[in-house]
């Protein structure tokens, strides 16, 4: 994945070592240059949102809900089952009064160094208050790994807010773990050495994602891919929006050696929901492919 993690979209600076809490702060006033990984809050869980407070608050006495950034190397991670986040990941969620509106509340992770904090993934947990004037809390906070502790299989990250969606700065990010299989074998497998849409054994089976396009334009398709030995060759097409492409699946050793490929373009005019699907059109071998996720990535304008 070098291509995606290797982004160009440095609007905040990344360091491995943990930011001073000045540095904390402009983060959080300055988040909207953060990608955010939320279209729209999510309805927290009431347990979530009792453990989430200030120190000394009593507690919501209403709902609330999130919305959750991330920087550039946390961004992607959080919407794969199996991600694990690189060290100077930060993620910030943002609660939101209900009914009101208001900030309560920032929380947010930091990936620190190994070592640091290895029962919670060497996870930095902190607080900041609503007007992102004063941290808080920080440190390996007992409040905020409650939350997290269960959840060892995403790096300790919930991921249950992570639906496709569009990123703030334009990539659309359709993992396999979120798409809507049609027919009678293909299927998610969720084990962590597959963590794929795979036994496509019938070529009429496929695959759809529904997402929101906020940010219209012209975007380059990059599939990851796997494919066993001798089984090459079948011919899938992606249909978005009125538009195909069609592309040749690459023997690449393994159906689970996955391998990024850039198959084509879609433009989208207007703003709304669409529709991604993907289907087969030859099955030469014992399957057609294995694929883990999709990216549509904005085209920069010449």
């Amino acid at each position: 994945m070098k291509f995606l993690l290797c982004s160009c979209f440095a609007l905040v600076a990344i360091a491995s070592a943990a930011p001073e809490d000045a540095e904390l702060l402009k983060l959080v006033r300055e988040r909207k240059s953060l990608e955010r990984v939320t279209a729209v809050p999510y309805v927290m869980a009431p347990a979530a949102a009792a453990l989430c407070k200030s120190p000394g608050s009593p507690g919501p006495h209403g709902g609330a809900e999130a919305l959750v950034y991330a920087n550039d190397p946390a961004a992607l991670p959080v919407f794969d089952p199996w991600g694990k986040f690189p060290v100077g990941s930060l993620l910030l969620k943002e609660k939101i009064s209900k009914p009101g509106g208001e900030t309560e509340l920032f929380t947010g992770m930091w990936k620190r160094e190994a070592g640091y904090f290895p029962e919670l993934g060497d996870w930095e947990f902190f607080t900041v208050d609503a007007k992102a004037e004063k941290v808080l809390e920080r440190g390996k906070l007992e409040s905020c790994a409650a939350c997290h502790r269960d959840y060892t299989n995403g790096d300790f990250i919930t991921k249950l807010y992570a639906a496709p969606t569009q990123l703030t700065h334009g990539r659309i990010v359709l993992h396999s773990s979120k798409a809507t299989p049609h027919g009678e074998k293909l299927q998610y497998e969720p084990i962590e050495k597959k963590n794929t849409l795979g036994f496509w054994v019938n070529a009429a089976d496929w695959a759809e994602w529904k997402f929101v396009v906020a940010q219209p334009g012209t975007f380059t398709i990059h599939l990851w891919q796997g494919c066993g030995t001798g089984s090459g060759g079948a011919e899938v097409v992606v249909v978005c929006n009125g538009q195909t492409n069609t592309f040749t699946v690459k023997d690449t050793g393994h159906f689970q050696n996955f391998e990024e490929r850039e198959i084509g373009e879609i433009s989208f005019k207007e703003a709304g929901p669409q529709t991604l699907e993907l289907h087969a059109k030859t099955k030469p071998g014992v399957a057609v492919m294995d694929c883990r996720q999709i990216i549509l990535v904005p085209k920069k304008a010449p």
